[in-house]
């Protein structure tokens, strides 16, 4: 059985605000250099503070702090979450990018190129930001379940948040129809759904591996990969049956002591380091599949 867990690798996830920096940076890169120089809008509250901007005067990036903060305050309040400071690092870099980088022309001249190059920049931002607690857009896809909750109750009702955003998008993507044109609205759309794929993406479907981890302190491996990655185990004790000598491995008294786990490979790194910091005699494998 492979060891993977000697190599010298540091703790990245002691440094998440970095990657929400990172995330922030590259979305305003996909709004100043892709779409906004063709008058097209993001979704969320992004979009709607390009359109108050455009009327008002007042910088877009200014906008965009202003109007998440309230929103983010009271997803903070309502989860009983730090929310809130650990997504103001990656709006800082996002509204700050935004007032540095609207003085520089398209990147194409292409309408359909910057539609899908701008969504494509704004799901990998959003997506990277997420992936380490961040928030760039109080109305963004985040559905990690780590800050904004995944429902809210109207007229008795409850009512999945996925539903309302999609709602707030396609009234803000029927608003610039009237406001800037259908053509620009019509681009706009194209740039949302790249930029919604691109988050899901790098969030949850396609780039996975599924890894096994042996160790005598497994309760804690568990808690602290869940505070760390906000991953969770999906089997305990299971013989995991790919070839005769991994079962044979499994089905012996480690078995009992077996965690297996889907980990985004954005967090394969991360998640070897958190196994060696926390038990250094642990054993990692990847596999292909597994029966119970």
């Amino acid at each position: 059985m492979k060891r993977l867990v000697k190599s010298a690798l540091g703790d990245t996830s002691r440094f998440p605000v970095f990657y929400t920096v990172i995330g922030g940076i590259t979305s305003s890169v996909g709004l100043e250099l892709f779409l906004h120089p063709h008058d097209m809008i993001a979704g969320g509250v992004t979009g709607i503070s390009r359109l108050v901007s455009l009327y008002t005067q007042e910088h877009f990036g200014l906008l965009l702090f202003v109007l998440n903060l309230p929103l983010m305050l009271l997803y903070s309040l309502s989860t009983h979450k730090p929310m809130l400071l650990r997504a103001l690092p990656g709006l800082f870099a996002f509204s700050g990018s935004a007032i540095i980088l609207s003085p520089f022309p398209a990147v194409s001249g292409h309408p359909v190129v910057c539609a899908l190059g701008g969504g494509i920049c704004i799901g990998l931002g959003a997506g990277l930001a997420a992936r380490h607690g961040g928030l760039l857009d109080s109305l963004g896809l985040n559905e990690s379940g780590d800050g904004r909750p995944s429902a809210l109750f109207l007229t008795q009702r409850k009512i999945p948040l996925i539903q309302i955003v999609m709602l707030c998008n396609g009234l803000l993507l029927i608003t610039t129809g009237f406001v800037l044109g259908w053509e620009p609205a019509l681009y706009s759309a194209l740039s949302c759904l790249a930029a919604y794929e691109t988050t899901r993406l790098m969030m949850f479907t396609g780039l996975t591996r599924m890894v096994c981890v042996i160790s005598n302190n497994q309760h804690t491996v568990e808690d602290v990969l869940y505070r760390r990655l906000r991953i969770q185990r999906i089997s305990v004790g299971s013989p995991v049956q790919t070839k005769d000598e991994i079962k044979k491995d499994l089905v012996d008294e480690k078995t009992e002591k077996t965690i297996v786990y889907h980990v985004h490979l954005l967090d394969l790194q991360r998640f070897k380091a958190i196994i060696q910091m926390t038990d250094p005699q642990a054993e990692m494998m990847y596999m292909k599949r597994w029966k119970v």
